[in-house]
């Protein structure tokens, strides 16, 4: 499948771990200039070589806590400084504080979650959106989650806040379709790290992080969390998420938009 993909600028939020890792390695193997974006500089360029090793046309890193618009906005300039124009923005980042009933969370944590997976899609998106469109053209792929579709008991904050970015992305396919520009959302379902190759100091499953210290700490709560699929595998590939923003980017997926692509083994139906 010819995807179009050879020598497109392609910002990769969140980039240093797990879903946001492969889906840089995935556009990587399709000739695309790879913006590794995150926090952890080491990891950060670990990834950028990948890249180049798996068929990037250009690899670089970018420094920036997406949470941040005043960052957000030095990011893109200089993006497009370099690569004259950013033509597919993946906003990747997401997570959530801790795992806890909504009754007993620590109001003082929403705004983390809040600004961790919709704040910093507003961010990135209203970044590069003026450049889109002024060329007529661009595609723009959210991670949600299907906790935004059926939500997961003790993620309620980070549930509504993936469900948050599903609204956002139907709005804004709307909004700017009339510019040549998609707007997609990929919604995985229990996708994790495939090696030590997947993990950041910003990762959940770092062993800092809040899932690995969940599992230490309360396995039983996080695996009464867990659905059915209807296939024999329970959890995702990452590298399943990099392909299909590969083809929510790619030219053969043109006429769709406003669509959130759940990949969570029929667990909707299970």
């Amino acid at each position: 499948m010819e995807t179009g993909l050879a020598e497109t600028t392609v910002v990769v939020t969140g980039a240093n771990a797990n879903i946001g890792h492969a889906i840089c390695l995935a556009f990587a193997a399709e000739r695309a200039r790879v913006v590794v974006v995150g926090r952890d500089a080491a990891q950060g360029e670990r990834v950028r070589r990948q890249a180049l090793e798996h068929g990037a046309d250009d690899a670089f890193w970018a420094s920036c806590d997406v949470t941040d618009k005043t960052q957000v906005d030095r990011m893109v300039q200089e993006i497009c400084d370099r690569s004259e124009s950013i033509d597919v923005l993946v906003n990747c980042v997401g997570g959530n504080v801790g795992l806890d009933a909504f009754a007993d969370s620590d109001p003082t944590t929403w705004q983390h979650d809040i600004d961790l997976n919709i704040g910093s899609t507003f961010n990135c998106t209203h970044a590069v959106l003026p450049a889109m469109i002024g060329r007529q053209r661009g595609r723009i792929i959210n991670i949600g989650s299907m906790s935004g579709i059926v939500g997961d008991p003790l993620l309620a904050v980070y549930s509504a806040m993936k469900g948050a970015v599903h609204a956002f992305t139907k709005v804004l396919a709307k909004e700017v379709g009339c510019h040549g520009i998609t707007v997609n959302a990929i919604a995985p379902y229990g996708t994790l790290p495939t090696g030590d190759g997947d993990i950041s100091t910003g990762s959940r499953w770092h062993p800092n992080g809040v899932f690995a210290t969940l599992m230490a700490t309360r396995a039983d709560e996080m695996s009464s969390m867990a659905r059915r699929t209807v296939l024999e595998r329970q959890y995702a590939y990452p590298s399943e998420i990099g392909a299909a923003a590969v083809y929510l980017a790619s030219d053969v997926a043109a006429f769709i938009t406003g669509q959130v692509l759940a990949i969570d083994g029929g667990t909707q139906i299970a």
